[in-house]
């Protein structure tokens, strides 16, 4: 998330980015003031000083098109199930997947999907997945879902899987969106005690 900028910082961000994909560079600080609707380049130049602090662009000095955005990016953590729950998903991995950070929470990470069970939802085997932990779970959002003990994997270190999450009185139901795969169900005794949800799926990237 941008934390610590204020609104029109965030606006003047954003017209940098949309610039910069629509053109291929980057827009003087008159046409940034245009599309702010602020008529001082002075303004704007204070503005672009404090992205430049706060790490989120690179300027050069004496140039009109000097703007650079800061490549952030989020961590992948590794493999997640869309099917049958795979040992536990945090590989260690410190590469990022090279994405505005920006748009998410500071802990968001990725996960690449392994598996069918989530394909009408529009999520296939080799997509990346952007996980947002410690955020509100309603009913029927995709959740990555851990089973502490990992019994159907054999697995020490737990398993993890993709799917839509239902709380239905007295049971959890895991639910693939796939018509040819049952959903999974859990006791709700069982589920407090052996499963975690370690966040939900905020968006779905697909490379070709």
């Amino acid at each position: 998330m941008t934390e610590g900028l204020s609104d029109i910082q965030r606006r003047i961000l954003q017209v940098i980015q949309d610039y910069i994909q629509r053109n291929g560079r980057p827009p003087t600080n008159r046409e940034i003031g245009a599309a702010v609707n602020v008529h001082s380049t002075g303004h704007i130049d204070y503005h672009l000083s404090k992205l430049e602090e706060k790490g989120y662009i690179v300027r050069e000095k004496a140039k009109s098109r000097a703007i650079r955005l800061v490549k952030r990016g989020l961590p992948i953590r590794g493999t997640i199930a869309a099917g049958k729950p795979l040992n536990i998903f945090d590989s260690g991995e410190q590469d990022l997947l090279d994405i505005d950070a920006a748009l998410y929470s500071r802990d968001a990470y990725v996960l690449r999907v392994q598996g069918l069970s989530m394909i009408e939802d529009y999520i296939f085997d080799g997509d990346w997945v952007i996980i947002e932990p410690d955020t509100y779970i309603n009913n029927g959002d995709v959740i990555v879902a851990t089973h502490e003990r990992g019994d159907e994997v054999e697995s020490e270190r737990g398993a993890a899987t993709l799917k839509r999450f239902y709380k239905e009185g007295q049971q959890v139901r895991l639910q693939p969106a796939n018509s040819t795969m049952a959903p999974y169900y859990v006791d709700a005794d069982k589920w407090d005690k052996e499963w975690r949800i370690q966040g939900k799926v905020r968006a779905v990237i697909r490379r070709y």
